[in-house]
């Protein structure tokens, strides 16, 4: 036919005014296949549509067929269809047959699929397709198309949700298309969806004749996603209806051990994470590790975020080498009962570490003083340096000096920069504990050393599978002076560390009867946990409660301090101007090497008989 409807590549047969658009054909993306010689036959080619005829908004596939030829080197079709869309990749589909080789009529064929959906109706044909193969020019040729009128003889908006069945806490699509539409552009009005309990809106595409939301289940029940409208020019078109069902959460129950090498006097953890559920039933028992660790502590964590969560952690320490086994936790959620996995535990004896670990990775103890008094607070950190260009260590077990000579007490982070420097090299830093020690006596006190494994992946694994590694940081020691006797004050109780302290009260007249609220607040360099209490000797005319107190503790790097608040309520018994007298606290400044004393000043209350308060 060369009549008009003939375009560049496809020939159309109007069924009414302004039906003919323009159409460019272009070369196909070069291909260049090659397969085992083909015998008996030159190669020939055909093209065909499957099915031939269909509706608008059906899908249906373009199909070019090479027959005979041992490579395929160039395909030349349309750029586009134009009264169909491609939906699944501008590039076609490629099936090849080889040749058996058995008999005469034994041939390499070639299949190119190109997948479209209809867009607008009437008769079209389409082709040819321009082929080489085997260095021969080939054309098919032309294939006609009948795409047919929606039933409803005007554009027709279609909705589908995939997957139409789900649980609370999946993600679903929404996608909304409009077919056999004139009109160029197309509004897309956001679904009532959106606004419902049973959904959370997550993201949204729109192009000129489809648009796609990406939501979240969030209730279960059956539920019907309303009609979605579409705006095209001065016309609404809706969609019909469409069924959603939304399952209760999958409760996924999964136990494992954070740790790949344990071995005696190390701490690892195990952990029990519960999906599907914000809370449990009942509180699951402690997984029985008797016959080979103890038990140090038990974190919990629960959210209701999306399906919810549950996680426990139990840190243990094992106690003896062997092959051990952790039976499955009972888990009790949503009404049901579950298991956890049983689980192998291998404990060996107390490894060496590797102390070369290469110059990637190291494991040592921060900031390094080598000096204290008997008393003084020291900063001691254990941290893994690594290069900055990988992903951090995992650190499953660990072990810890006992620090037999020190009292021990854990401190918070606090300030801290993220690079340690070793060697004169920098490296990211992975803090694993912080500890403040009090030595308890005088001389050269070793701190032992700390054994940890680490699991590294990436440049630090050297580009294998996740390793594990052992480390052991470096020895320390710290000289420990004694605190001098010459000018102790009488009431130096121990603290290292400067104070100052300050008493207020908040009235200085009262009945009797009436309370009266004193407050005594010290602050402090060092540790303010470990600061002994004030000595106050209050006036007999009033009955004292127990003191309060209250901490706020300040860390910034090796810099420990805070303030301490000590609050008591003062009932009076009998009237008359009595004084509350100054508070002394002594402490060994080691900076200036020598004792202070700080003082309050004294107070003083008025009491006066019941009913005698304004005079």
């Amino acid at each position: 036919m060369n009549g008009p409807g003939v375009v560049s590549g496809i020939r159309m047969y109007p069924k009414g005014p302004g039906r003919i658009r323009a159409v460019l054909a272009a070369s196909f993306p070069s291909l260049l296949v090659a397969v085992g010689a083909a015998r008996g036959q030159e190669p020939s080619v055909e093209a065909y549509a499957d099915p031939p005829e269909v509706a608008v908004g059906e899908q249906f596939r373009l199909l070019v067929k090479v027959n005979g030829a041992r490579t395929l080197e160039r395909v030349t079709a349309p750029e586009r269809f134009d009264f169909a869309e491609r939906f699944d990749s501008p590039r076609p589909s490629l099936a090849v047959k080889v040749a058996d080789g058995a008999g005469p009529e034994s041939a390499n064929s070639f299949t190119l699929a190109y997948a479209l959906v209809a867009r607008e109706p009437g008769l079209f044909e389409v082709g040819p397709f321009r082929i080489i193969a085997d260095g021969r020019s080939l054309e098919t040729g032309s294939v006609a198309v009948l795409v047919n009128r929606h039933p409803l003889s005007e554009p027709v908006v279609k909705t589908r949700v995939e997957p139409s069945r789900i649980h609370v806490g999946d993600d679903f699509t929404l996608t909304a298309e409009i077919f056999g539409s004139r009109a160029w552009t197309h509004e897309f009005i956001t679904p009532d969806v959106f606004d419902l309990s049973w959904s959370i809106y997550r993201s949204g595409m729109q192009t000129e004749t489809s648009a796609t939301w990406i939501l979240e289940a969030a209730d279960a029940g059956e539920f019907v996603v309303p009609p979605l409208r579409v705006v095209a020019g001065d016309l609404t078109y809706e969609s019909e209806p469409v069924a959603l069902v939304i399952e209760p959460p999958r409760v996924e129950v999964e136990a494992t051990l954070e740790a790949r090498s344990i071995w005696v006097g190390g701490e690892f953890d195990f952990k029990l994470e519960v999906t599907g559920v914000s809370e449990l039933d009942e509180e699951p028992a402690v997984p029985r590790a008797d016959a080979f660790a103890e038990l140090l502590e038990v974190d919990e964590f629960s959210h209701d975020i999306r399906a919810g969560q549950v996680r426990r952690v139990y840190g243990f320490r094992a106690l003896r080498a062997g092959e051990f086994e952790i039976e499955p936790m009972r888990i009790v959620g949503n009404g049901r009962t579950y298991l956890s996995q049983r689980i192998s535990v291998v404990v060996d004896e107390v490894p060496t570490g590797d102390t070369e670990p290469g110059d990637d990775i190291v494991f040592r103890v921060l900031p390094g003083r080598t000096r204290a008094y008997v008393g003084e607070p020291v900063v001691v950190e254990h941290a893994i340096g690594y290069d900055g260009r990988s992903m951090g260590p995992r650190v499953g077990a660990k072990s810890w000096p006992a620090f037999e000579d020190f009292d021990v007490h854990e401190v918070g982070w606090g300030w801290y920069g993220r690079e340690m420097v070793v060697d004169g090299r920098r490296y990211e830093r992975e803090r694993l504990r912080r500890v403040a020690l009090r030595a308890r006596k005088s001389g050269r006190l070793e701190l032992g050393t700390a054994t940890v494994e680490a699991r590294l992946w990436g440049s630090l694994a050297h580009g294998r599978e996740e390793t594990s590694m052992i480390l052991t940081s470096n020895p320390h020691a710290l000289q420990v002076l004694p605190l001098p006797e010459e000018g102790r004050p009488a009431s130096f109780r121990g603290h290292v560390g400067t104070l100052e302290a300050v008493t207020w009260v908040d009235r200085t007249r009262a009945e009797v009867g009436e309370t009266v609220t004193v407050r005594f607040e010290v602050s402090v360099e060092g540790l303010v946990e470990e600061l002994p209490d004030p000595e106050i000797e209050f006036p007999d005319a009033f009955a004292v409660s127990a003191g309060e107190v209250r901490d706020r503790t300040s860390y910034r790097g090796e810099q420990l301090g805070g303030t301490r608040t000590y609050t008591y309520h003062l009932t009076a018994v009998a009237p008359g101007e009595h004084e509350i007298p100054a508070v002394e606290m002594s402490f060994f400044d080691p900076g200036t090497e020598s004792y202070g004393t700080t003082r309050s000043h004294p107070l003083t209350v008025t009491v006066v008989p019941v009913g005698a308060g304004g005079r």
